[in-house]
């Protein structure tokens, strides 16, 4: 898939989420609140971004404004390019 319209193809980084031992018991279906970033590996983007990018560089999002599209089968994440906080630099 090639990102149009200022938008960037990313895929998520998943971050294994630790289970800790507490001593409050919560509800079986208790989730701890997700953050309000994603990290992210950028795949491509689009021709008419204004900013410069790097393929296959690491970013950073912000999480509700990733959208995710399933076509044929395949899962894509897109988000335009104004709702990325930066670049990770390693």
């Amino acid at each position: 898939m090639k990102p149009l319209n200022r938008h960037l193809l990313v895929q998520p980084i998943e971050e294994e989420r630790e289970k800790e031992e507490s001593v409050i018991v919560l509800p079986t279906d208790y989730e701890k609140p997700l953050a309000p970033y994603v990290v992210a590996e950028l795949l491509d983007f689009a021709p008419d971004c204004q900013k410069e990018h790097v393929v296959g560089s690491t970013v950073v999002l912000e999480r509700r404004m990733l959208n995710t599209l399933e076509i044929h089968g395949k899962t894509y994440y897109l988000v335009l390019e104004n709702y990325l906080f930066g670049r990770l630099d390693l």
